[in-house]
């Protein structure tokens, strides 16, 4: 267990001009968006199949989330709102925890790139090929958490949350492929369940993967100033400094 769970996830810092700031764990602060985008994912679930008295068989996501039904609004907005935070809360503690490595650089774009097409899918469920840019949006936030599990490897101490979060990412990509050949029609296997259910399954073990790797890493704190910026911890720093002594001695 990293030292980080042993501080509290909120904490005071009196500043000179707006008195007391407030911070926050970066790695909770990782977790928290991943779970609120599955609460507002399990919310949307009851108002669609309870409130909207819509058919009982299984929903896609998509589905949840569009305007149809008398609180169709009400579900679009939900989890727009929760996918935004949860992508400003994944920009904003992976860009500063991986910003160490050879492909950093290349990771930022991606990382950018992911979160773009997860809004943009959120905001287009609506349109007729909502799956393309849902599948676009899919395989580039496994992209993503490939980056991120590669780049933290050399850096995190916490290598025993590294391989849960690797082994969790395996079975993610497995299931997403599932989805994609069950939904586009390239295969029928029977032994398969229905691809919304699969796609639920997947959503369940992004949120996993993210909340094993906040524990992988580096310790540093959120600050809410305008924009928030986030500042490593003294471990956190001699952590990056220890990475990079070892490669300019290779």
């Amino acid at each position: 267990i990293c030292l980080v769970l042993s501080d509290p996830p909120i904490s005071y810092s009196r500043t000179s001009n707006f008195g007391m700031q407030a911070s926050f764990d970066a790695g909770c602060l990782l977790s928290l968006g991943a779970l609120m985008r599955l609460a507002a994912a399990a919310l949307n679930y009851e108002i669609y199949c309870i409130l909207d008295g819509s058919p009982s068989n299984v929903p896609s996501i998509t589905e949840l989330s569009d305007h149809t039904g008398h609180y169709g609004t009400y579900r679009f907005s939900i989890s727009l709102a929760s996918v935004i935070f949860s992508d400003l809360c994944c920009y904003l503690v992976l860009s500063h925890a991986t910003s160490h490595g050879p492909f950093a650089s290349h990771f930022q774009g991606l990382l950018v790139a992911s979160c773009f097409l997860d809004v943009l899918q959120a905001l287009t469920t609506s349109f007729r090929y909502h799956y393309l840019p849902i599948q676009l949006a899919g395989f580039s936030m496994c992209l993503t958490l490939l980056g991120t599990l590669q780049l933290l490897w050399p850096i995190s101490s916490c290598k025993g949350a590294l391989r849960v979060a690797a082994v969790l990412f395996t079975i993610l990509c497995v299931d997403l492929l599932a989805v994609a050949i069950l939904h586009n029609h390239w295969a029928a296997p029977r032994s398969l369940p229905s691809w919304t259910s699969l796609e639920y399954l997947g959503l369940a073990l992004y949120t996993a993967v993210l909340v094993v790797i906040s524990y992988a890493l580096p310790p540093a704190l959120v600050k809410f100033d305008c924009p928030p910026h986030l500042v490593p911890l003294e471990c956190g720093k001699s952590l990056l400094l220890q990475h990079q002594k070892r490669k300019t001695h290779k």
